[in-house]
């Protein structure tokens, strides 16, 4: 097996096959590997973190990096990240010389809990950070505004929109969340690692919008002109309701309502959910569950919520929100279910002496790494 191969599919967040996993984490075990292959993450973590001003596609982006040696992998990642990222506020690539070797050296912030930030894609192209500035753009008779509240609100000026239609892209990176408020008065609100594509008008006998990641939507009534939330498995049609929408690429495709009444389509086949359930996308197939809802959205007010969860779902999180990678030094962990609940403000160490408080697992960050391991077994 070729290391540097898996070590790309890993940076990709890829599926690896069980044969891969075991070969990685024999060669993981070496310190001397164990170092580089955290070098190679910290520059990721940076190149993800140059999402706030881009959307990039990782697979794309580390498809360019396929050297054979060791120092050439790192070399190359650096130039990469160097074009990428350019002004980089999480952090500060060097590559130094120490007795004709070369040194990764990466300096950066403490890791905070997520914030409120998002860039918003005009349909010229142009790109707008929303963070703590107030922003007014005007998009062809459409005026935008970002409050101090931080929402981002569309209001029409006037009727010269009518004949075309023009689409905005709001997308929220690792560490970050955004209120968004659409034309029709629908308010929609995003989690970390988000992007969604929106009309900035409505026109037509339906209300379309394109989601990756998570939202929750409050959908302004309108039975005349059902709203449709459209992604790659199935599309979440209703008229006017309280819904969550969970379409991470690794993870079953989930809807939740929390009130009203949504229909789920797919291939030619709806199926309608009731206040309490949940519609998830496993094995090609439909499932519908009743669920505990407040745990389901408790990010939209603020927390975290898990009960019996796998600690691979709980870190998966976590990584998003705080913007880290995990890595687990045993991968039996992933299985360990636990049940947590605090507050999304928490620092990430007062979420680690949470999971650690389990006596099952430790947690050591440095940098923006956080490594899992087993003491269960100890």
């Amino acid at each position: 097996m070729n290391i540097e191969e898996i070590i790309i599919k890993r940076l990709s967040e890829e599926h690896l096959s069980e044969e891969e996993s075991a070969f990685f984490d024999k060669w993981y075990q070496n310190s001397s590997n164990r170092e580089y292959y955290n070098d190679l993450l910290k520059i990721r973590s940076g190149i993800i973190a140059s999402q706030v001003k881009e959307r990039i596609d990782k697979r794309k982006a580390w498809n360019q990096v396929r050297p054979a040696r060791k120092i050439s992998l790192i070399r190359t990642l650096l130039k990469f990240a160097a074009i990428m990222i350019l002004p980089l506020s999480l952090g500060v690539f060097l590559l130094i010389r120490e007795n004709k070797q070369e040194k990764v050296v990466y300096a950066e912030v403490p890791v905070q809990p997520g914030k409120k930030q998002a860039v918003l894609t005009l349909s010229s192209g142009q790109q707008v950070m929303l963070a703590d500035t107030i922003v007014h753009v005007n998009e062809k008779g459409m005026v935008i505004s970002n409050f101090p509240d931080k929402e981002l609100v569309y209001k029409i000026m006037n009727d010269t929109m009518k004949t075309e239609t023009i689409y905005n892209t709001v997308t929220v990176p690792r560490g970050g969340e955004y209120k968004l408020v659409l034309a029709d008065g629908t308010i929609v609100w995003l989690n970390s690692d988000s992007h969604i594509r929106y009309p900035v008008t409505f026109s037509g006998n339906t209300r379309q919008v394109e989601l990756e990641g998570e939202a929750y939507f409050e959908v302004a009534k309108d039975v005349e002109k059902p709203f449709i939330v459209r992604m790659n498995e199935y599309n979440v049609r209703v008229t006017g309701t309280q819904f969550n929408v969970r379409n991470y690429s690794n993870e079953s495709l989930a809807t939740t309502l929390v009130e009203g009444g949504v229909q789920i389509e797919r291939k030619g086949k709806v199926d309608r959910l009731r206040p309490g359930q949940q519609a998830v996308l496993e094995n090609n197939e439909i499932r519908i569950r009743v669920v505990n809802v407040e745990e389901q959205v408790a990010w939209r007010h603020g927390a975290f919520g898990f009960t019996q969860c796998r600690l691979e779902n709980i870190m998966e999180e976590l990584a998003r929100w705080y913007d880290v990678d995990v890595f687990y030094m045993n991968q039996q962990v992933k299985d360990y279910h636990f049940s947590a609940w605090f507050k999304r403000s928490s620092s990430i160490n007062e979420v680690i002496n949470i999971l650690e408080k389990t006596k099952k697992i430790s947690l050591d960050l440095k940098g923006r790494i956080l490594t899992v391991k087993d003491i269960s077994r100890n």
